[in-house]
């Protein structure tokens, strides 16, 4: 299942799933099919094992664009922006790292921008025809992955419990907290 969303203020909307992918293939020649399925819309591939759900990417996306408005941002395209701010890093290589597709990666988080609904929705589906099965369940956050996510953020328990509510919406909440502060970074 595809999740919908616009950013208020902004003539984006985005398109998020989950996908197992097909085979391990070369990243760099997948990054470039999914860019160019995209096209002329923007696409950004994630680990889907190392992001908290589609929330997590969806409010990125409306820190990214912000940055973007404001003339904050660190990145020459709002993909990248977006990477950065899911990372909560402020440097492309590193973010990459974290939070991108390698050649080990199984199982990925799809996200597309685009100035339409509906051309969301067609760019959506152009790309996903590249990835393999469509699985909304990769982008679920149990706690398997809460863990793997505090770790790979340095998280403690402490700050977690500090936030209170259910764990997943509490981490999820520190990361897209952490991404806002990207630009103090600077």
């Amino acid at each position: 299942m595809v999740h919908r969303a616009s950013v208020k203020s902004s003539p984006w909307h985005l398109c998020i799933g989950g996908f197992k992918l097909k085979t391990p293939r070369d990243v760099e020649s997948l990054l470039r099919e999914v860019t160019r399925a995209a096209s002329p819309h923007l696409a950004q591939l994630f680990d889907a094992d190392r992001v908290a759900g589609w929330e997590h990417l969806y409010l990125a996306t409306v820190n990214a664009v912000r940055a973007f408005q404001s003339g904050y941002n660190i990145a020459r395209s709002l993909s990248m922006e977006v990477l950065l701010y899911v990372s909560c890093r402020d440097q492309i290589a590193e973010a990459i790292r974290l939070v991108g597709v390698s050649p080990e990666t199984e199982r990925a988080a799809l996200l597309v921008l685009a100035e339409d609904e509906g051309e969301c929705l067609k760019a959506y589906g152009s790309v996903s025809r590249l990835l393999g099965e469509e699985d909304d369940s990769l982008l679920e956050v149990d706690e398997a992955k809460l863990r793997r996510l505090m770790e790979l953020h340095e998280i403690s328990e402490e700050e977690v419990e500090a936030v209170g509510g259910q764990r997943a919406e509490a981490i999820t909440l520190l990361l897209v907290e952490r991404g806002a502060l990207i630009p103090a970074m600077r």
